[in-house]
């Protein structure tokens, strides 16, 4: 009588020991197991913001305003001294505040008394040998659009001379359909040389001319620069 109570009791007790089991917990997914660092390194990095681009327009006020000596920024002068820049020249001659500099001497392609315009100045390194009369030099603008480099700063003066300071030959071939209209519209001095010049040359732009065509270019290029010292206005012309 006693077989089947024993029988219950044992099935009770194999209950028992089975529901003592927890279940294993479950093993954390990839996602939740990444750590915030881990997603910080993984997401996609954002675009770096472009460079600004070197800006195209002339300059109008000095690099140094403290220098003695008035000079556009740097890397614009690099830019400028790749190739002459006809047009550029009229325009920085024009109404800028760069310093107008006079020769006092001829120096290779630079004529006594030509006006320039002072670019940079080199000073003399400190305990390097000596260049010229050691009192620095300068990077000038002449009137045709080319830069002439290292001038001797001796042989260079803030002083206009009396008269008429000389310049370098301006190009008129060199500069562009806009600014050519807008010089003869412009001025009437400029219109009666050019029309004077057109009867003269007939298209000649250089070579084996007549003295009559190489006076009246003469007389274009006076008053192209006349008109520009005395603050005629020129369209902007695109930047080096």
């Amino acid at each position: 009588m006693l077989r089947p109570a024993l029988l219950a009791l044992a099935a009770v007790l194999a209950s028992a020991c089975g529901g003592s089991h927890a279940p294993a917990p479950a093993s954390p997914s990839p996602s939740d197991s990444a750590s915030p660092a881990d997603s910080a390194s993984s997401a996609p990095a954002a675009d770096a913001p472009p460079a600004p681009a070197p800006s195209t327009g002339l300059p109008t006020a000095c690099a140094n305003p403290s220098a003695s000596t008035c000079t556009p920024p740097s890397d614009f002068v690099d830019r400028l001294c790749t190739k002459p820049h006809q047009e550029i020249a009229l325009a920085l001659f024009g109404k800028t505040p760069f310093t107008r500099l006079y020769l006092k001497g001829k120096m290779d392609e630079l004529s006594f008394q030509e006006e320039v315009l002072a670019l940079r100045f080199h000073g003399q390194a400190k305990g390097g040998m000596q260049v010229g009369s050691g009192n620095g030099s300068y990077d000038v603008l002449r009137w045709d659009g080319s830069c002439s480099m290292a001038v001797d700063a001796d042989i260079l003066g803030t002083s206009a001379p009396s008269g008429r300071p000389k310049a370098a030959r301006v190009l008129w071939h060199r500069i562009g359909d806009k600014m050519q209209s807008a010089l003869i519209t412009g001025n009437d001095a400029i219109h009666k040389a050019h029309s004077r010049r057109g009867k003269e040359c007939q298209g000649a732009m250089s070579g084996d001319v007549s003295a009559a065509c190489q006076k009246a270019d003469n007389a274009l290029v006076d008053a192209i620069i006349d008109y520009v010292r005395g603050g005629g206005t020129l369209p902007a012309p695109d930047g080096p």
